[in-house]
């Protein structure tokens, strides 16, 4: 059970032994079977917190140091000061592994330390001796040689760098028309330490965090990494992704209390309902289809769409086996988000058939028929963030096709207003009714 259940239950038993719903030995017995309650860990994260945090500005400091005067120095002392950060943190590193390898904050900290003294002196040396090269090479090498401290010091920190540099690396490959399609085999070289860490407490702050930024780095990188010679593949690929993300969090994060414990569900949900929005406009759904292919793109080098074959085809794939298993065990809310990729490709086939208008009016009806199913489940469960998010989709939707028709302003006002008062009479009964159910 989830410690904050555990939590309330515990708070709960000395009532329900007073009123007599539960007698001593039950109450104990119950106490004996979930065991003590976790200690909280409230200053634990603060001094994790500020222990990164330190090392990072003591790293940009020592840098800054070094450059005052930079120009001046001879060649050779720049040579050996290019190397003192990284000396300094790789010292601090093996004292922490001998002496603090307890100490979750000395191992953050001086990781972080660590990484960005890699690519200071990389950079440094680079610049003193005239070394050629580009922002990607620069990037890649860094990564990699920064990877292994997330194994060596049993660091999230390095690994969040890490997965910024690789992203960053895989945009301006994209940018200057390269291959990006080695960042899935980057990205597999942080895997086993992520399943290390969910296997060990999914819903502790480490693996939270870095789960958080691997779903942001995914969500990038699955559009940079195709090459885009069937136009609006991406529809499908993203809306099979977003459906992936929130149906693999359910199912395996369902039991995780709070918004920043579930990155998977809100940021899979958050993808399909701007998708979804998105795709009620004609535009995306313009020259779209085998009709207007951009083969020569790859004739020469086939094999380089791969991943638009890949993730064209997997991700929906596999959104559509869990939205199946979905409805075997009566997830609504699942089922909701899991037709994002179905309603996709059904509009994919309607645009190639030259029928965009179609294809904006059947994500019209799905993005309405969403927001208000989250209306009403808000309602009836006195959720006011599922609430609020049913009715923006609604009202987003609602304001975009009055925006493209020629509605006078006077209507327009007319609907912004209601809408408004919708938002505000809403809250004020859900916020009526949960205070009725703590009288």
């Amino acid at each position: 059970m989830n410690p904050k259940m555990i939590e309330w239950l515990y708070g709960e038993l000395p009532g329900l032994v007073a009123t007599g719903v539960l007698d001593e030995a039950s109450a104990a017995g119950l106490r004996a079977h979930y065991g003590p309650l976790a200690p909280r860990r409230s200053g634990r994260l603060a001094v994790l917190i500020f222990g990164i945090l330190g090392a990072v500005l003591i790293g940009a400091g020592v840098i800054l140091l070094l450059a005052h005067n930079w120009d001046d120095l001879t060649r050779p002392a720049r040579a050996v000061l290019s190397f003192l950060p990284l000396l300094l943190a790789q010292g601090l590193a093996f004292w922490v592994l001998a002496r603090r390898p307890a100490s979750g904050a000395w191992r953050e900290g001086v990781s972080a330390f660590l990484f960005l003294a890699i690519g200071a002196s990389i950079s440094l040396v680079a610049q003193t001796y005239n070394i050629s090269g580009d922002l990607p090479a620069f990037l890649l090498t860094w990564s990699l040689l920064g990877l292994p401290l997330v194994y060596l010091l049993d660091a999230v920190v390095p690994g969040l760098f890490y997965l910024w540099a690789i992203t960053e690396w895989t945009c301006h490959v994209r940018w200057t028309d390269g291959y990006a399609a080695g960042y899935w085999l980057l990205l597999a070289g942080l895997v086993p330490y992520a399943a290390v860490l969910l296997r060990a407490g999914r819903y502790q702050p480490r693996p939270v965090v870095l789960l958080w930024a691997g779903c942001i780095s995914v969500a990038v990188a699955a559009g940079t990494t195709t090459e885009r010679v069937l136009p609006g593949l991406w529809i499908v690929l993203y809306a099979g992704l977003f459906a992936l993300m929130f149906l693999a969090g359910e199912f395996w994060f369902g039991e995780g209390e709070g918004f920043w414990v579930r990155p998977l569900r809100h940021i899979g949900a958050g993808g399909v309902l701007v998708l979804a929005f998105l795709l009620t406009f004609e535009w995306p759904w313009h020259e779209v289809g085998w009709h207007y292919h951009r083969w020569a793109l790859v004739a020469d080098k086939p094999w380089r769409l791969l991943p638009d074959a890949v993730l064209g085809g997997l991700a929906p794939l596999a959104a559509i086996v869990l939205l199946a298993t979905t409805w075997r065990r009566k997830r609504p809310l699942g089922l909701v988000m899991g037709l994002a990729p179905v309603t996709a490709v059904l509009g994919y086939a309607l645009a190639s058939g030259t029928h965009a208008g179609m294809a904006a009016g059947l994500f019209d009806l799905y993005l309405l028929a969403a927001g208000l199913w989250l209306l009403a489940t808000g309602l009836r469960i006195s959720s006011r963030s599922q609430t609020n998010i049913g009715l923006l989709a609604v009202s987003a939707l609602i304001a975009a096709r009055f925006f493209d028709t020629d509605l006078d302003f006077l209507l327009r006002g007319l609907l912004f207003i209601a809408l408004g008062v919708a938002f505000l009479v809403t809250n004020l009964i859900l916020i009526r009714r949960k205070g009725a159910a703590h009288v």
